[in-house]
């Protein structure tokens, strides 16, 4: 029994044994759940943008006991209010390092059915975070074109991928690096 979850869940609601749990998680994850790449406008940096990766999950607040077992299972994140909608937490890991370390095992070894094509994007692009690809501009662009084809293809994002690759186009290391008088 997973008596140290008692204080989110009935104890009788529990499944017996952890990997139960996990399978459960697993499946709330694939339906409620979201791997996504933001990518933002930022002056200050090498290129101009970054890309900012983040897993959440939603739900109605009456529910907040499933968002505690994900927070305690996963050892990370954070639990608050959905900005502009009322009755609604979200459970939310955007630390890049907690996810490289604690969220994107705990998918690798239970595998997502519905959402496994954007865990895999969403993977891939922490990883190459984590070593530092985004300091080489060709490295960067593939990181960025990956983003892109998560969560349907981008439809919902602010700009083109076109817009944002031209907008690269210009980025020069050299001119960068280039001492100012």
């Amino acid at each position: 029994m997973l008596s140290e979850y008692s204080k989110f869940v009935e104890p009788s609601k529990l499944p017996k044994k952890r990997i139960q749990l996990h399978y459960y998680l697993v499946g709330f994850a694939d339906a409620e759940g979201c791997f996504s790449v933001a990518l933002k406008k930022q002056k200050d940096t090498r290129f101009g943008w970054v890309l900012d990766p983040v897993f959440h999950v939603t739900q109605h607040e009456k529910n907040r006991a499933v968002l505690e077992l994900f927070k305690a299972e996963l050892k990370c994140g954070r639990i608050e209010a959905k900005h502009g909608q009322e009755h609604t937490l979200q459970f939310t890991v955007d630390n890049r390092r907690q996810l490289a370390e604690k969220v994107i095992p705990f998918f690798e070894r239970r595998k997502l059915l519905v959402k496994s094509d954007d865990f895999r994007l969403f993977e891939r692009i922490v990883s190459g975070l984590e070593k530092k690809e985004h300091a080489n501009l060709e490295k960067f662009k593939y990181l960025i074109t990956q983003a892109f084809k998560m969560n349907l293809d981008g439809k919902q994002r602010r700009y083109t991928l076109s817009e944002v690759l031209d907008s690269l186009a210009g980025s020069s290391e050299t001119t960068r690096q280039t001492p100012q008088k």
